[in-house]
């Protein structure tokens, strides 16, 4: 048994998923499996793929093409190693990535899930995620908090607790999260350990209106746990939350974000389902950043 299985799915991912696995074959810390999962690519990536000589590397290929959720799915089920790494076929992972999660989680045996900070290629800049474990749940009311290709998740876990990744085309990271999140740690580690790719033929730019549907499912989900069915106005307004958008100079508009972050708040306080605290504290960022972006 490896301590570690990556779990990369790859489609038509020629240009990158060279370096992506190189960066992966070339970690400070050497114990696992790399499981590539060919998702029916047709640009060649396949080949690229194969080229590789590693006792290490497994490949699954798909004749045709499954879609992520159920190759990611099909990944678990084939991995052997403690831990579960994601890796996306056009990122690259920094050196220490496996050395610095592995040794957290070690250490932290109630934690379930790590994540961490990443370098945005092509934009420039850091992600500035949310580190500790109840920020993370709160701010999931809002947006997904985990870096994707960062995370590493403790396999007993979603043995478990049966968790696999659900139908949320395009969102299904942002939906897992809540539910790992309510039966075991979750957190990010402060340093970079990725490099995230951004470009035109991402998910995140193609499938834009599909995601932001299945998010609004997600929110409204969460919503519903804390006893609240939004209306088409009031899930206008939490939308002000999660891009930081609250027009503190206008007094109507200030108004509305005001109630709607006390019915939050008084929502949470009927089902105890956040800390409380924390989710105060979170809300008042929402103001403060809205503020400072204005």
């Amino acid at each position: 048994m490896v301590k570690i299985s990556v779990l990369m799915p790859v489609y038509n991912m020629a240009a990158y998923v060279e370096e992506a696995i190189c960066s992966i074959l070339t970690q400070t810390y050497s114990d696992f499996e790399l499981l590539i999962l060919d998702d029916g690519s047709t640009d060649g990536t396949l080949d690229i793929v194969r080229k590789f000589d590693d006792r290490r590397i497994r490949v699954i290929a798909h004749s045709v093409n499954h879609g992520l959720i159920e190759t990611l799915n099909q990944g678990i089920d084939l991995s052997s190693g403690e831990y579960i790494a994601r890796m996306d076929g056009d990122d690259i992972a920094l050196p220490h990535r496996f050395e610095r999660q592995v040794a957290f989680m070690d250490v932290h045996q109630h934690c379930g899930v790590c994540g961490s900070q990443a370098y945005l290629l092509g934009k420039g800049g850091v992600t500035t995620k949310p580190m500790g474990h109840e920020a993370i749940r709160c701010w999931q009311l809002f947006h997904c908090t985990l870096v994707h290709p960062t995370v590493m998740i403790r396999k007993s876990v979603l043995e478990q607790h049966g968790i696999r990744y659900l139908y949320y085309f395009h969102a299904e990271d942002y939906e897992i999260w809540n539910r790992l999140s309510a039966v075991t740690q979750v957190v990010n580690l402060p340093e970079v350990l990725l490099m995230y790719r951004q470009h035109p033929n991402q998910i995140s730019s193609t499938k834009q209106d599909v995601q932001e549907v299945q998010s609004e499912n997600i929110r409204r989900d969460q919503l519903r746990l804390l006893g609240i069915e939004a209306t088409a106005e009031e899930y206008r307004t939490h939308l002000d939350f999660c891009y930081f958008r609250i027009r503190v100079n206008e007094p109507d508009h200030y108004t509305r974000c005001l109630a709607w972050a006390h019915k939050i708040l008084e929502g949470n306080l009927r089902q105890q389902r956040y800390d409380h605290q924390t989710l105060n504290a979170v809300l008042s960022q929402c103001f403060s950043v809205s503020e400072a972006l204005s």
